[in-house]
């Protein structure tokens, strides 16, 4: 076994999971805040029976994937009405030129009439 498999194996077998319930306390109190301060970090990590430098890094990621979440749900809003915008416009394109057509034909034939 070479060392890079065995330094992977090594950090995944020192990963702690957290338990449901220390995670539904976490989602709790990063619904109502999503920093915490110092004070509440140490408390909870008290209740949930870990470090608080795990709290700190459980808020830091949730954050993380918390904003990476709102930049996909804005960037799927934008697209939405990017191609909402680029049809009409497409429709607007159109409608002009069909437009362009109805003049030319009246121009020409307001010409012919006086010729």
């Amino acid at each position: 076994m070479n060392t890079t498999s065995s330094s992977v194996k090594k950090k995944m077998k020192n990963k702690i999971r957290f338990s449901d319930e220390q995670i539904r306390c976490l989602e709790t109190m990063f619904d109502s805040e999503t920093k915490i301060e110092s004070k509440k970090k140490v408390q909870l990590a008290r209740e949930l029976g870990l470090q608080p430098r795990q709290v700190a890094i459980w808020f830091q990621n949730k954050r993380a994937r918390w904003k990476s979440k709102l930049l996909e749900r804005d960037y799927s809003i934008l697209m939405d009405n990017y191609k909402s915008l680029a049809s009409r416009f497409e429709v607007l394109k159109k409608e002009k030129q069909s437009l362009l057509v109805q003049v030319i034909i009246q121009f020409y034939s307001l010409l012919n009439r006086h010729v």
